[in-house]
């Protein structure tokens, strides 16, 4: 028979002068690795398949090895041991900390040999972190290896820093700004869509119609959604969304795992929310009978808490809640006269402009309007920037036809097309609408805008948050992170601020490098007090709960699901602060008061009640109804917000919040917080916990001879040492502990360190020289010689998942005994690291003894043991499902449906009782 045809995943063969194991065949591809150093390999059979031959690891030579580098290689294959019984193999191999709740969709996708989840979890929550172990997961199971993230534009580099820092997940970013970069990178005519395995892609940009199949086109294992609800069905079958639902919808057909992550998953419309539960349910799972939702099978593929649900489950097992408290106060800044006077001009804009004709151009003054009153609360800077941008525009469209273009909303609302809020997003503002007349009274009017600007020198807002940050006992101390919508804004605030106070003043925005706002935080992190002046963009994505606990919206978001995000980025898990404290700023006799009173005020009061802001908060078409509706208001004295107006209206979105709660699945959990601590200590004890990593890694550079500092944190020096092929001379500081503080490298199973040192210990354990695969250690009991047998076994799940367990055999060599189990684990933890004081000739016999055993005996019952144990798992899940789905659904068929690969024997141990 072929050689080829033998091999299957987990078979060794040797090539290339090299011996191999091979993780899996995709057509006339074999992908493996090499046994002694886990380098990837990659073999073309047309060209090298004749030259494959089968090989086995072989038994252990009878000469003994070193000792301290036998010990060093079992703890390094203990460590990087995939086991096919691990609880989480996940949390092994990332730096995430998660909490106990957020294991929780971890737990539910270990249940399921698809994975077909939507996290729906609120702001503040983690669920980056849940849908990060998830794809961690599936990907070191051998479950997946060909992952798709989609997710809006203005967060994709964000999801790649967090893979990449936080699971050591390599993503590349595919869209249309650097698609001729990595081009350049590939061979002539690849396609960069299936030249990588791990993607990160803008939703609206792998919907359009010359990239849409490209997407199709590839064998994704795992498509990851962030913000789906972006995907779900709109009202109409026409727009940006519908072409978003259907890229999601021909995906979720294809694909054999689906996570969708969004903390808005229903915008109070039921048919939408339902599309979202449509796309798991491609897999055949069942939860729609008959056209009506099976809830009880849906709540096996959702989960969805808001923060109270969370601290309810927290305090149901008398434990303390996770979450610190929130302090939220608004500050009102009374306006100077000239501050009213530039208010009440900006408002007459519209009037003044564009109502005239309004026919002509109907939304285009109000919005215009409504974007400088935006700009004018925000800060004098900001209002300066619009007028004079709008005016260079305006000159250019005056100065004849030829000379016109055409200005799309991006553009007049001075930012980014991604950056556009939803209620600016659709409005038509076109230059090449308005006439000559009308654009030189425009222009003219934002001469007499300007000079309002001139005269109103004092600017309140800034004065009041200099008072704010300078009064411990209002704010408290501690650093502190200011919110603000415009560069122009934050520009203004980094001039102002220093001169006014006595500690530090840093400022990020969108348009800085990762690096750049790595260096920008690690700053402020080092310092006790000082100010982080931050733009939305920030207000998305990032977990700055280590940074500060203190947190101010310079200028009123008007949007309150974005209040709700930045408050979300320190009051979330993982503050080492007890309470956040939050302070909103906004201006007295202006716009923003009407905004305050009748949106934000109203989204507060539904949070306060339902625990929840819901999604339509943020829709555009709720925030454009609403913001026109108040413009037209009389906002201008003192009692213009009052709670009496718009009843109606408030009861009828009370009611949609009520039906979101309702038809969501709050609250719900399938496992109870001791299943998930149970769980999570099992694989803490698998492992050791980091301080056994912290252990191996130390010991591995001492024994090549590298020159360790510190007490943890810790610095590493190569020294006279010897060199690892992938390691700085010098590396450092670094530590094991999780919670190391900003600034200290996290080393954790798959961190590039710790597999170059596992790689490099191996590769001199398997070299003939060293021969460490057998040796004899120090037992401290006083116990006849006994042999320690380290096998590991190979099985092959239906889904052509590889799967491992290690595990070990003992047996007493004078009588030939065979030992539990059990002991033979006792026995490897009482272990010494010393060589028992024996004769060559002695080792020798008691080798020799040790080699006699029925090896492949010995193996495979340890196999097989293993391999009932995964059967009867598997039974128990099927019996889960049925139970849950009243049927079972056919994708889980074949969940028992497990293939013994065969088993190796890795080394053997020959323990001997301490003389005493």
């Amino acid at each position: 028979m072929d050689v080829v045809e033998l091999l299957k995943p987990g078979a060794l063969f040797r090539a290339r002068g090299r011996d191999y194991r091979l993780e899996r065949k995709e057509g006339e591809l074999l992908f493996a690795r090499t046994v002694d150093s886990e380098e990837e390999a990659l073999f073309y059979l047309p060209l090298e398949g004749s030259s494959l031959k089968l090989t086995t690891l072989g038994y252990p030579p009878e000469s003994p090895g070193d000792p301290a580098l036998h010990d060093l290689l079992l703890r390094a294959l203990t460590l990087s041991a995939l086991h096919a019984d691990a609880p989480f193999l996940a949390l092994q191999r990332s730096r995430v900390v998660p909490a106990n709740y957020q294991l929780v969709p971890l737990l539910m996708a270990l249940r399921q040999p698809r994975v077909r989840l939507l996290i729906a979890d609120d702001v503040g929550l983690g669920k980056t972190i849940e849908a990060g172990l998830i794809t961690k997961e599936l990907l070191v199971r051998g479950k997946a290896r060909r992952v798709l993230v989609l997710a809006p534009a203005h967060l994709l580099a964000q999801w790649q820093e967090a893979l990449r820092r936080f699971f050591h997940l390599d993503f590349v970013v595919l869209s249309g700004s650097n698609l001729k970069r990595l081009a350049r990178t590939l061979p002539p005519g690849a396609n960069p869509w299936t030249m990588h395995d791990l993607v990160i892609a803008s939703i609206d940009y792998a919907k359009q119609d010359g990239v849409r199949p490209q997407v199709l086109f590839q064998d994704w294992d795992l498509v990851l959604v962030d913000e789906a609800h972006m995907a779900a069905r709109p009202p109409t079958e026409k727009g940006s969304q519908m072409e978003r639902f259907r890229l999601v919808r021909e995906l979720a057909r294809r694909v054999p795992h689906l996570l969708l992550a969004t903390a808005t998953p229903h915008n109070g419309y039921t048919e939408s929310f339902y599309s979202l539960l449509e796309h798991l349910d491609l897999a055949g799972l069942g939860l729609f009978k008959n056209g009506t939702l099976d809830r009880e099978a849906a709540k096996k593929h959702v989960v969805q808490r808001r923060r109270r649900d969370v601290e309810d489950w927290f305090r149901r097992e008398g434990k303390r809640s996770p979450f610190p408290e929130r302090e939220a106060k608004e500050v009102a800044v009374e306006p100077s006269r000239a501050e009213v006077e530039l208010f009440e001009a900006v408002r007459r804009y519209q009037a003044e402009v564009f109502d005239p004709d309004p026919a002509k151009v109907p939304q285009l003054g109000r919005w215009l309007a409504l974007h400088l009153m935006r700009r004018a609360t925000s800060s004098p800077k900001a209002l300066e920037k619009s007028l004079k941008r709008r005016k260079t525009a305006l000159e250019t469209l005056v100065a004849g036809p030829s000379q016109a273009t055409q200005e799309g909303p991006a553009a007049l609302f001075d930012t980014a097309p991604e950056r556009l809020l939803p209620e600016e997003a659709d409005a038509s503002l076109e230059l090449s609408l308005a006439d000559q007349a009308r654009a030189q009274a425009e222009k003219a009017y934002l001469e007499v805008l300007l000079q309002h600007l001139k005269r109103s020198r004092r600017d309140s807002k800034l004065e009041a948050l200099i008072e704010l940050l300078k009064d411990p006992l209002r704010l408290g101390q501690g650093r502190v992170l200011v919110f603000t919508r415009y560069k122009d804004t934050l520009e203004h605030l980094l001039q102002s601020l220093p001169l006014a106070l006595s500690q530090p003043v840093f400022g990020v925005h969108g348009e800085m490098s990762e690096r750049e706002r790595e260096e920008v935080l690690l700053a402020f992190s080092q310092q006790k007090q000082a100010v982080l002046v931050a733009t939305d963009v920030f207000s998305e994505g990032l977990n700055l709960q280590h940074y500060a606990a203190r947190l101010v919206h310079y200028d009123l978001p008007w949007n309150p699901n974005r209040l709700e995000q930045r408050n979300g980025r320190i009051d979330r898990f993982g503050q080492p602060e007890p309470t956040v404290r939050l302070r909103t700023l906004y201006y007295q006799r202006s716009f923003d008061v009407a905004v305050f009173k009748l949106l934000l005020e109203k989204a507060e009061r539904i949070r306060q009640e339902l625990g929840v802001v819901p999604a339509f908060f943020g829709d555009k078409g709720y925030l454009r109804q609403n913001l026109e509706a108040l413009w037209v208001q009389d906002w201008r004295g003192e009692r213009l917000g009052q709670a009496s107006l718009f009843q109606q209206v408030e009861a009828e979105e009370a009611s949609m919040a009520q039906r979101v709660v309702q038809e969501g699945f709050y609250g719900h959990s399938e496992f109870s917080l001791p299943d998930v601590e149970r769980r999570l200590q099992e694989a803490v004890d698998r492992i050791g916990g980091h301080q056994s990593l912290e252990s191996f890694v130390l010991d591995g550079l001492r024994y090549l001879g590298w020159q360790i500092q510190g007490e943890g944190p810790y610095t590493a020096r190569q020294g006279v040492g010897e060199t690892i092929p992938g390691l700085e001379s010098t590396f450092g500081p670094f530590s094991f502990d999780p919670e190391a503080p900003l600034g200290v490298e996290v080393l954790d199973l798959a961190h590039p360190v710790v597999e170059h040192l596992v790689a490099h210990l191996r590769f001199r354990a398997y070299r003939d020289l060293d021969g460490a695969r057998t040796a004899f250690l120090t037992v401290a009991a006083a116990t006849p010689p006994v042999a320690l047998y380290h096998y590991r076994a190979r099985f092959l799940g239906p889904q052509g998942e590889a799967m491992e367990h290690q595990f070990r055999q003992a047996r007493r060599l004078l009588d030939a005994q065979e030992l539990s189990q059990q002991e033979a684990e006792d026995l490897w933890n009482r272990r010494e690291k010393t060589a028992p004081l024996l004769s060559t000739d002695q080792m020798r016999v008691l080798t020799r003894m040790a080699l006699q055993a029925p090896l492949e005996a010995m193996g495979e019952k340890g196999a097989l043991e293993a391999l009932k144990k995964l059967r009867q798992e598997r039974e128990t899940l099927r019996s889960d499902l049925v139970r849950a789905y009243g049927t079972l659904p056919e994708a889980f068929h074949e969940l028992d449906k497990l293939e013994f690969l065969g088993q190796e024997l890795l080394a053997v141990t020959v323990l001997v009782g301490r003389i005493r």
